[in-house]
Order: structure tokens, then sequence, then C-alpha cells
């Protein structure tokens, strides 16, 4: 996180200055002391449970991946447009951003009290499985069909990693496979190819309403490394 500041200098011309606040820095190692040992859950699982990856929760996953900050991503997408809501400035109120009123319990609420990884990790996969609509607030409702379509990806995604643990599992049931051997073939920092850049990125173009305006533009070829946006006009 950082801001640019124009200062004048002792010359009398504008400087651009960057100032930047470090975050999260308690979670930060020295280079000296890290290891190859991956194994340790410490060393992996970061951030807020509420918004940690299902597999980073669930333990099956040992190595903290890209994949998973785009989930984590979509859970802070998610709990935004759910628990809050944007109220217009009036005489009275300063209006803004602020908790939804009226409800009795604000959705995925039950996230923030689990007593262990594994008992929300749980509900995670609940959430992930389940195709029940997103209960959006009315300020956030045209995220509706991106945050469905980013769902649906991370749904496939486990559903066919699944599916290939499974066939490893027969294969050493049937002695075709040493213990410990990952399903072959399978993509485990994509799930798949299901969750990428890709999948956060194409769903955006399906924005309707006030976010209509928000275009992503990006060449495919593998030769690209950058994408552009355009915040429209």
């Amino acid at each position: 996180m950082y801001r640019i500041v124009k200062e004048e200098n002792a010359e009398g011309v504008v400087e651009e200055k960057v100032y930047g606040v470090l975050t999260d820095f308690d979670l930060s190692s020295w280079t000296k002391d890290m290891n190859e040992d991956y194994s340790k859950t410490s060393q992996q699982r970061t951030g807020t449970p509420p918004f940690m990856a299902y597999g980073l929760l669930r333990g099956s996953d040992l190595l903290h991946l890209y994949r998973h900050d785009l989930e984590s991503l979509f859970y802070i997408m998610l709990i935004l447009a759910t628990h809050y809501e944007i109220r217009p400035r009036t005489e009275k109120e300063e209006g803004g951003l602020r908790m939804r009123q009226g409800l009795e319990e604000l959705p995925y609420e039950m996230w923030f009290g689990q007593p262990t990884y594994k008992a929300l990790a749980s509900f995670k996969r609940d959430f992930i499985s389940d195709l029940e609509d997103l209960d959006l607030s009315p300020a956030f409702k045209d995220l509706h069909d991106w945050l469905w379509d980013l769902r649906l990806s991370f749904r496939q995604g486990i559903r066919v990693r699944e599916i290939h643990e499974e066939s490893a599992a027969l294969r050493r049931y049937q002695g075709c496979a040493s213990e410990g051997e990952n399903a072959p073939g399978f993509d485990y920092e994509t799930l798949g190819g299901h969750v990428g850049y890709s999948a956060f990125t194409d769903p955006v173009r399906k924005l309707q309403g006030t976010l209509q305006g928000l275009i992503v533009r990006y060449d495919p070829s593998p030769s690209t490394s950058t994408a552009q946006v355009d915040s429209g006009r």
C-alpha cells in the first residue's frame, strides 16, 4: 500500500515522493532462517481464518499457492457485498458504507465464530458445493454474476481434484501406485486449470449496471505478462 505526495523542495521544484506502509510485518521471516520444510502449517496458514482458502483450512494443501490468494480475495469481496450497504448522504447522515440493517443474521456470519480450522473448512466446503443464491446487499447486486462465476470456478476445481485423488487412491489400493503419490497429471497450482488469473478477469465482462464501465482487456497470447485496466468513459 502506498501513496504519492507532491512536495516542494528547497529549490522550489515540486517533486513526487512515494510513501509506503508495510503491513503484516509480523508474518515476515528472515531469509537465513527459511528452510525447505513446507510441512509446517504455521508457515502456510496466514491471514484471518474466515478469509482463508478452503484447502489451507482443511490442511489438504501444504503449500500456500497463488490460487489461495485469489480465493481469499473472493471471500473478501463476498463478505463486503453481503454484510454492508451504502447509505446516501443526507442532511442528517454522512452516508457511506455501513453494516446491513434489518437482518436476523448476516450471510456467512457463522464463519466468524468457528472454534477450529477444520470446522470452518466444513462450512466453506458446503458453501462452495451448494448452489444457493448469494444474498447480496442491494448496493452490490451488480457484483452477483461475477461472484457467482468465481464460486463455480472453485467448485469445479475442487470437484475435479477430488476425482483425481479418488483415482490415485484406487491405484494405490490396486497396487499400481506407491503410498503418497499424487494423482498423475493433475495441476494442483490451478486446480486443474479452473482457478487462475483468467477466472477473475473473464467474468468481469458480464458486469452490468453501474459497474458496466469496468473493462479488463488483455492479450491471451503466452508472451503477454501484463494486463491493461480501463475504467471506462
